[in-house]
């Protein structure tokens, strides 16, 4: 299959074309670079590094042509919503056009399920039919594009570019570690690499998982505080860890303070998927040291 994947060069879109190339697909990775380390990188690693911004529809229009996926794992932070419309849109446009049949999947995450306390997160949990991602999954639904919605948990692993790992070793390298809100909530976790995965195995069938969405966690659910504290100090602090109000953090994480335990049951019964990697706290020391190289 020909696939184009938005954001290539960023934290998961990185590993979902690397894993989709290894695949043996034909992978244009889109980015805003093409001649930057991570888009040569990837170059190396058999994926077609492709001038686009996902902002600007007519920049990535031709790309669509003879595709059979576009694969999305990546957000238009000035304009998230108006910029997946386009691309639905434009996908739909492209289609039209050529007759050919493509397979969209799509990147969202537990933020879909708002603020509301779940014991367990399953792909039958309702959403907060009020969260941007849940109605962009909506709009995506009633487009008409073939679809698969990808809901990771939090995701960590290799730079943490990114990813709340990433900005708690850049804060203890810093000599601070702040937690916000509850100090108890326990969240799940995916690596990065095990994602990527993910979107391999929904490719390998697209057909199987039209209109399937897959929640995605390793089963090793961390506090969050834990993760935390132990980022920290793998970057070096040695401190005491400090506490604030979650409506000090920032918005991205605001929602999340609370139990997020993800049950990926359906994911590993439908397409196969098993997590390979380690665990969040197993992972920091290897993580941190990727993270020191970027």
């Amino acid at each position: 299959m020909r696939i184009l994947v938005t954001g290539a060069t960023g934290y998961l879109g990185r590993s979902v074309a690397i894993a989709l190339a290894r695949d043996g697909h034909d992978v244009l990775g889109m980015t805003r670079d093409t001649t930057g380390p991570r888009a040569t990188s990837l170059q190396r690693l058999g994926v077609r590094p492709v001038e686009g911004d996902v902002a600007r529809t007519e920049s990535y229009a031709a790309h669509l042509a003879h595709t059979d996926a576009v694969v999305h794992t990546v957000i238009d932070a000035d304009d998230p919503t108006g910029s997946d419309q386009r691309l639905f849109a434009a996908v739909r446009q492209a289609e039209a056009e050529d007759h050919r049949r493509r397979h969209v999947v799509y990147t969202t995450g537990c933020s879909t399920f708002g603020p509301a306390t779940h014991t367990v997160l399953t792909e039958a949990t309702p959403v907060d039919p009020e969260n941007r991602r849940a109605r962009l999954e909506a709009d995506l639904v009633d487009s008409g594009l073939a679809h698969t919605i990808i809901r990771p948990a939090f995701v960590h692993g290799d730079d943490a570019r990114s990813s709340i790992v990433g900005r708690w070793f850049r804060e203890g390298a810093d000599g601070r570690a702040v937690h916000h809100g509850d100090p108890g909530k326990l969240w799940s976790w995916v690596h990065v690499d095990d994602v990527g995965a993910a979107f391999a195995a929904v490719l390998r069938e697209p057909a199987a998982h039209d209109g399937q969405v897959y929640l995605l966690a390793d089963d090793q659910a961390a506090p969050a505080l834990t993760v935390l504290t132990a980022a920290a100090r793998t970057a070096g602090f040695d401190g005491t860890v400090s506490f604030a109000p979650i409506s000090d953090e920032e918005p991205t994480y605001r929602v999340f303070d609370h139990d997020e335990v993800v049950d990926s049951t359906k994911a590993r019964s439908r397409l196969g998927w098993i997590p390979t990697h380690a665990g969040v706290l197993e992972d920091l020391p290897a993580s941190f040291a990727a993270w020191s190289r970027t």
